[in-house]
């Protein structure tokens, strides 16, 4: 009699000499498919061809029933039934059902299609397309033939590919399994599609090129990347705004010019900076900022239609029809509107006092002008929903605005806002050569000050100006903002193909192009009491204290164990929090760049690495990595604690999992940021928990 609990047993006896001899799942997986594709070639079958005669996209195939077709795509399901094959074949336009009958094929063709062909591969395909019996649109393939085989198989939508890390690193697989990506970035490139139409047969714009390296960075107030070009033996930056090469154009005679430029900024990363962008300016002559205003907002308008057939979006979880004429409200008259703030009564120390309550720094010396900047965006910006001009900037913020016509301390300066972020930037250009080179001077004073994104004086561009140049608007608008608000995804991360992010493990070039390797952290670290002073300055909450200091716990209690640094370890775990209460839409970003300059970077980096998305650094070192699993569930253990009359005593990691299966228990507690957790220091939930419990219990 067959024994099916025998040959189970030995059936996982043969798997885990496998693995035991040191094939995980996934390479017995591929050698399982290296295995079919031998025995493909084996029967003279071609894995590999070099092309195929797709004469139609499976969306034409759709639209020709009972005609004869042949097309291509991708295997993402195949089902085998006795005599009968049913496969959904994907392109890049739409899938469709095949149906293969071994009566109507070469039966040897049947027999490897049946046993060889897996999800993932490629096949070509000829035959009719018809409805199946219960209506199913389907080809009923005559012929067929392998275009590749796929030797990694294609994640389902409901493993590791939900993960937004995974999904960010393996975007390919993304696009695959996931169809709310494909729609965005297809949305993204029929707006780049649509701005070059709008401009180029509405407006009479040419689309140009501007150099990426250049000797001189400019066009903003931001902190380049640099390099060094063997061939010159000179420094260069790579580009941070195409604006003063687009503007020589405008010198050289060029009256409308555009280009959609990749920009790179040595800056911070959240959910809507990133930096290596994409941005287009456009420049007109004999324009003000009122005339860039109107083609900008008429631009928006006719993507929208191209988009969804109206112009209506949603933000958020709001339906706005922007149809009508965007308001225009001065930058002083939105900090009335919406804060209730008078700025023009205040005296200047009333001013920084206002600041100093709403804990607002200025990188560089005091100035009305940055004063005002500073309190609109902080007070102002998160209101700003509808779409709205704001215009009539101070001028000390607005390096190469024209000064305003009527008020010499604003300049003609705009921007576009919607869903509360910043959507597009421009300006009166200021053509007097002597003017802007007053204005560079007093931004190389700015410099010296201690004004990091003050702009340079450039030398060749004033040369430039020298020659003349008509009056000119320009206007600077990010494509990935642009399709975040045309497609309500708050992620700049969600609408580029390929996001930067930290490399998993450190990448090692050899020979002569290799770069020197980071040198390792020389910054002392500064006493616990001083970090406890840090805690008690920007952290007031006292359940935020006493969850810093519970991570702190954790954290030495695993440094302890692995042989760490403990005082690393512990500062850590007490200031990955620092800025949350404070400066909640800045966190972690505000602390790692402005108050924690003077710890070590691996601290810095693990602080970063506990809040990946918005900040781009996942989690790679052990420090990173125990932080992660520290946070969330250290707080979720104190929630349980304080239900139990016993506390922390006699608790067991079975009430920790339990609980977790709640949803409405502790619901802001990211169940999947604990999961991964475990999954980052490779301890199941009853060794983590327990261990935590047991720390904990110890400080209690």
């Amino acid at each position: 009699m067959y024994n099916q609990d025998a040959q189970i047993n030995q059936n996982k006896a043969v798997q885990s000499t496998k693995r035991t001899a040191g094939m995980s799942r996934m390479d017995e997986t591929i050698q399982a498919k290296k295995d079919k594709r031998a025995q493909l070639e084996a029967q003279g079958i071609t894995v590999h061809p070099h092309f195929f005669d797709k004469k139609f996209t499976i969306a034409q195939v759709r639209e020709m029933m009972d005609q004869s077709v042949q097309t291509a795509g991708r295997i993402m399901s195949i089902r085998a039934h006795g005599k009968v094959v049913f496969l959904d074949l994907q392109d890049s336009t739409t899938n469709i059902q095949v149906m293969v009958r071994e009566a109507e094929v070469d039966s040897k063709a049947f027999e490897w299609l049946k046993t060889l062909v897996d999800r993932g591969d490629y096949l070509g395909v000829s035959g009719t397309v018809m409805t199946t019996k219960t209506g199913e649109l389907t080809i009923l393939a005559t012929e067929f033939q392998m275009l590749s085989k796929a030797l990694r198989p294609i994640p389902t939508a409901f493993n590791a590919a939900d993960n937004k890390e995974v999904r960010f690193r393996k975007r390919y697989v993304d696009m695959l399994i996931n169809p709310d990506t494909k729609r965005i970035l297809d949305a993204r490139w029929l707006i780049e599609k649509e701005i070059r139409r709008f401009l180029q047969d509405q407006h009479d714009f040419i689309e140009v090129e501007t150099p990426i390296l250049q000797p001189l960075y400019g066009g903003t107030n931001a902190t380049p990347f640099t390099t060094h070009m063997d061939a010159l033996d000179s420094d260069f930056y790579l580009r941070i705004a195409p604006e003063l090469y687009l503007k020589r154009l405008i010198v050289g005679g060029y009256d409308r010019v555009f280009e959609i430029a990749r920009n790179f900024r040595n800056e911070g990363i959240d959910q809507t900076h990133q930096p290596e962008f994409t941005m287009i300016e456009w420049y007109e002559t004999y324009a003000d900022y009122t005339r860039m205003m109107n083609v900008a907002e008429a631009l928006v308008k006719h993507l929208t239609f191209k988009l969804y057939g109206n112009h209506e979006i949603t933000v958020g979880e709001k339906i706005i029809d922007i149809a009508g004429d965007w308001p225009r409200v001065r930058m002083d008259e939105a900090l009335k509107q919406h804060a209730n703030i008078d700025f023009d009564s205040l005296s200047d120390e009333e001013v920084k006092a206002l600041m100093k309550t709403h804990r607002i720094e200025l990188k560089s010396e005091f100035t009305r002008g940055k004063a005002l900047f500073e309190l609109f965006d902080e007070l102002v910006t998160p209101h700003l929903i509808a779409p709205i001009w704001i215009v009539d900037y101070p001028r000390d913020i607005s390096p190469l605005a024209k000064q305003h016509r009527t008020q010499p301390e604003f300049a003609e300066r705009f921007e576009a806002y919607i869903g509360g972020k910043e959507l597009a930037d421009g300006w009166s250009e200021i053509v007097d050569a002597v003017d802007q080179r007053n204005i560079w001077e007093n931004e190389q004073a700015n410099m010296l000050h201690g004004d990091t994104e003050a702009h340079p004086l450039d030398e060749d561009f004033l040369e430039a100006m020298e020659h003349g140049m008509p009056p000119l608007g320009g206007i600077g608008m990010g494509i990935d903002r642009l399709v975040m608000f045309l497609t309500n995804t708050w992620s700049i991360k969600e609408v580029i193909a390929f996001p930067t992010l930290r490399p998993l493990v450190p990448l090692h070039i050899t020979g002569k192009n290799a770069s020197t390797e980071k040198k390792a952290d020389s910054v002392e670290m500064p006493s616990r009491e001083a970090a406890t002073a840090l805690l008690e300055k920007y952290i007031s909450d006292e359940a935020l204290r006493n969850h810093s200091r519970m991570v702190a716990q954790a954290m030495t209690a695993y440094a302890k164990e692995l042989g760490e640094d403990e005082e690393l370890w512990y500062q850590t775990g007490l200031l990955h929090d620092l800025d949350w209460e404070m400066y909640p839409d800045e966190h972690p970003n505000k602390a790692i760049n402005e108050i924690l300059t003077a710890y070590p970077q691996a601290m810095l980096d693990a602080i970063a690495a506990h809040a990946p998305s918005r900040t781009g650094r996942d989690p790679i070192t052990t420090l990173d990595r125990y932080l992660f699993a520290c946070d969330e569930i250290s707080g979720f253990i104190n929630a349980v604690s304080l239900l139990r009359p016993t506390g922390l005593e006699g608790m067991k990691s079975k009430s920790i999992k339990k609980k977790l299966k709640t949803k409405a228990f502790a619901a802001n507690v990211s169940r999947e940021d604990i999961e991964e957790g475990l999954q980052l220091i490779g301890k199941t939930a009853d060794e983590h928990f327990e261990f935590l419990i047991s720390v904990f219990s110890k400080n209690d």
